[in-house]
């Protein structure tokens, strides 16, 4: 697989499989939705991990519990508690998120409990998109590898990336 922005060079060679279908046929049927290929791509050549000690990734088939990020169980506790938030402070989170229909999708979190969200295509916006919550949500029309690259690499200020970029497998990647 060749990753598109530059990602090996600052990351180094993918540890993962890389093997799209297996990773993501069937998660893609459970949540139902197809997500976008660069992002799935990426997941499922790096795997969960954590980037610059700070943002961590989940993949589909993830291990679970405390030592693994399983994206699956992050879907059902970003929904929890952003469900909580919401009805706390209707003003401040008035955004969807999945699983409601057209719902932000939740794929990263940092150390301090920031969300990375990729954002489905909209009518007056026809690809997928960023959105980071960081205490106020930011939101970006890009890709996710451009996202990651141009994060990494400096030329993107946001708080989820400080320094030189630095890569971590976190947990495994668990056979079906």
């Amino acid at each position: 697989m060749a990753l598109s922005h530059g990602l090996a060079s600052l990351l180094g060679r993918p540890q993962v499989n890389g093997d799209v279908d297996q990773d993501w046929e069937e998660f893609e049927r459970s949540v139902g939705m197809s997500l976008p290929e660069d992002y799935k791509e990426f997941i499922s050549a790096y795997g969960p991990c954590c980037l610059n000690d700070n943002l961590l990734l989940f993949h589909p088939r993830g291990e679970t519990g405390d030592q693994g990020l399983n994206l699956g169980e992050f879907l059902e506790d970003v929904a929890d508690v952003y469900e909580c938030l919401k009805e706390e402070d209707p003003d401040e989170y008035p955004y969807l998120i999945y699983p409601e229909r057209g719902g932000f999708f939740p794929v990263g979190r940092t150390s301090s409990g920031n969300h990375l969200f990729l954002r489905p295509p909209q009518p007056d916006v026809e690809s997928w998109g960023i959105v980071i919550h960081i205490g106020e949500w930011e939101f970006l029309d890009m890709s996710f590898t451009e996202f990651l690259s141009l994060g990494l690499s400096g030329e993107l200020f946001v708080p989820l990336f400080d320094g030189e970029p630095t890569f971590e497998v976190v947990g495994s990647v668990v056979d079906s």
